[in-house]
């Protein structure tokens, strides 16, 4: 059973820090709110991603011993401020710019964090609160600036899959061409629209095995190409599906179905590189350990002493 008072634990530890966290999710959810129009399914999972990234920064922030000493905190908070205030009244070309504003509040808000909750809690609450005023605001436009290459690696690689083959097959940018027919991989087809819900359920498998930062790193950064190869597998598929079965594959129906293959192939691929990736060397040592029978036991020789075997 899950313990409420452990689970809230880290948000009571530093209230400081909850509530600038707390106002830039604030934010996101209304600048989200405001520019969702039919899509709300990527606009969830990325509020349950920066949720969940929020609340990892305060458990490990609050699970770190504080250090007396030279109070970087202090030091280090007035840079993003004097950022802030640049963005703010320097004389931009266009002051206006909703970029400019947002920018300011990001770095604002990390020089609050630094003042009032130490470095450590600005470094790991850097990437949601980038999130919030950075990537939340302008989704749809760094969907549609990713979707392009995206859409063309996955296009480049089908292709020359199927050529390998003998297919008669060409490719002009992301556009198929095969037997007098042009098949337009759009965005629809690239994958792009399950990004932020791939990234959620990516950072839940990450979080399963205990591993250090920089292998969660490397298994999180291959979301993309898992991405990239489930589409390109889709694209063959329907290829070769348009070849056996017909131009029914191109409807709904077999299109949707296919979307929905590729989602299982991306997180398969996912989680099938994680199961490569080395584990923690003290949870393998603790499995090793409990596997050794009686090793390390202790026991007693009748003298009230004690005797390690």
């Amino acid at each position: 059973m899950i313990e409420l008072r452990q689970t809230f634990a880290p948000l009571k530890k530093d209230w400081k820090c909850t509530a600038i966290f707390a106002a830039a999710f604030t934010f996101a959810c209304l600048q989200s709110a405001s520019r969702i129009r039919s899509e709300w399914g990527g606009t969830a999972a990325l509020l349950i991603l920066l949720a969940c990234l929020f609340y990892q920064a305060l458990k490990v922030s609050a699970g770190m011993p504080a250090k007396d000493g030279f109070p970087w905190n202090r030091v280090l908070a007035w840079p993003p401020v004097l950022i802030a205030l640049g963005l703010l009244f320097l004389p931009w070309p266009d002051p206006d710019a909703p970029g400019l504003k947002f920018g300011a509040w990001f770095f604002l808000a990390l020089g609050a964090v630094c003042f009032f909750c130490g470095v450590r809690a600005m470094l790991f609450g850097a990437v949601p609160i980038l999130g919030c005023f950075l990537v939340a605001p302008f989704r749809e436009g760094i969907v549609l600036y990713l979707s392009y290459p995206f859409r063309m690696v996955s296009t480049v690689l089908s292709v020359g899959f199927l050529r390998i083959f003998g297919m008669q097959i060409a490719n002009d940018k992301t556009t198929i061409r095969i037997e007098g027919l042009d098949i337009a991989i759009t965005d629809a087809c690239s994958g792009i629209q399950q990004f932020e819900t791939m990234i959620l359920v990516a950072f839940w498998l990450v979080m399963i095995w205990k591993r250090p930062f920089v292998w969660r790193c490397i298994h999180y950064i291959f979301l993309i190409p898992s991405i990239i190869v489930a589409n390109a597998v889709r694209i063959v598929l329907t290829i070769v599906l348009y070849k056996t079965v017909g131009e029914v594959v191109l409807n709904n129906t077999w299109h949707e179905g296919l979307g929905y293959a590729q989602v299982v192939l991306t997180v398969a691929l996912f989680f099938l590189f994680g199961c490569l990736l080395p584990e923690n060397n003290e949870t393998a040592s603790s499995a090793k350990a409990g596997g050794n029978g009686d090793g390390g036991r202790k026991r007693t020789n009748g003298k009230g002493g004690e005797k390690h075997e």
